[in-house]
């Protein structure tokens, strides 16, 4: 008998369970028997899925269970009985259309995965792979519309006190830390995620050795690996959030105070949306739209999507465009203002 962890979700504790049905599987029929290519979508999944030099493997495992694997058991469930190597240009559109009625993010997820798993099939020299792969590749679909929504720095301060007042402090920290520093939530939180050989969820994440006595935060991006450093005297929500969340002196740094252990994102997600609720900000504000909230704040007090940039750690400001969720309104009327300048410097 396997003991899961208690904090585990039904739906992590179904994943779980699914991951070591198939690990016994594996190991019933030969570990090293990897599965046989049949000309089938299906088939083509389960070689991605067991070969272990594959994209599915290399991605984080939040990236996984949130993006691959649902996107795969779309592929599997609607179209795994298909041929590869009697794939039409026709076929993915008419697949893009009818998945779409069930969600353009669906739709979207499950193309990106069948471009993936026909590229590591044509990478294989699997049969059909690499003709449907070219003419999967001259197709464009209609990409879902980006998220317009950034928390503001009222509605991260209104979050941040109520979450002292519901005796959940460490919401309130996590948030102002995000909207002040740009860092993603993982960065903060940590993640919980099985070894690579398998057995029991481990976690990782930010530890309280990352921040000196005199509050400088360092470290290295779960994403991109970008070191940062970050003064966090220097930001008001923070200091706000201090008043009743305490920074450990050893350990990770938030601790989900429920359970006494780091958050899993489910629960972290789950708290956040009453502490927002009880807040008064409106439901379509989400916790990743405080990063969001701190790109365009940077953006309007600076004029500049490099600043915003450097303070996202993102590699290009096309990524950090995205995430801008202003109008340019303020950044235009600063424009003006430096044009106007530059005019009357020439006139003189």
């Amino acid at each position: 008998m396997i003991r899961l962890d208690d904090c585990l979700s039904d739906e992590q504790i179904a994943e779980e369970c699914q991951r070591r049905t198939r690990t016994l599987q594996d190991d019933l029929r030969g570990k090293d028997a990897a599965p046989s290519y049949d000309g089938t979508i299906k088939s083509l999944i389960d070689c991605y899925k067991h070969d272990t030099t594959s994209s599915l493997h290399t991605v984080k495992h939040s990236t996984r269970i949130r993006d691959y694997e649902p996107s795969l058991r779309v592929l599997e469930k609607n179209v795994g009985k298909r041929r590869v190597d009697a794939l039409k240009a026709s076929d993915f559109k008419d697949w893009f259309k009818q998945w779409r009625k069930k969600g353009h993010r669906r739709a979207s997820g499950a193309i990106k995965l069948l471009r993936l798993v026909l590229s590591y099939g044509a990478g294989e020299r699997l049969q059909g792979c690499k003709q449907a792969r070219a003419i999967l590749s001259d197709i464009r679909f209609e990409q879902p519309a980006g998220r317009e929504i950034a928390m503001t720095y009222d509605q991260c301060l209104a979050i941040v006190k109520k979450s002292a007042e519901l005796k959940c402090p460490s919401i309130g920290f996590v948030e102002a830390l995000k909207f002040e520093t740009a860092l993603r939530r993982i960065d903060i939180i940590g993640e919980w995620a099985p070894p690579p050989e398998g057995g029991e969820f481990r976690w990782s994440g930010l530890m309280a050795k990352s921040i000196s006595k005199d509050l400088i935060l360092t470290l290295k991006t779960s994403k991109t690996g970008a070191a940062v450093a970050r003064d966090l005297n220097s930001y008001p929500l923070v200091a706000e959030a201090l008043k009743a969340f305490r920074i450990p002196d050893i350990g990770p740094v938030v601790i989900d105070e429920d359970h006494g252990k780091p958050y899993w994102e489910n629960r972290y997600t789950e708290k956040f949306r009453k502490v927002r609720d009880a807040a008064g900000v409106p439901s379509n504000v989400w916790s990743m739209d405080s990063r969001a909230g701190a790109v365009s704040e940077t953006v309007e007090a600076t004029g500049s999507l490099e600043d915003a940039r450097d303070l996202a750690t993102h590699t290009t400001t096309k990524t950090t465009r995205r995430y801008s969720r202003g109008d340019g309104l303020e950044s235009s009327r600063r424009i003006a203002e430096a044009r106007i300048e530059q005019r009357a410097k020439k006139a003189d």
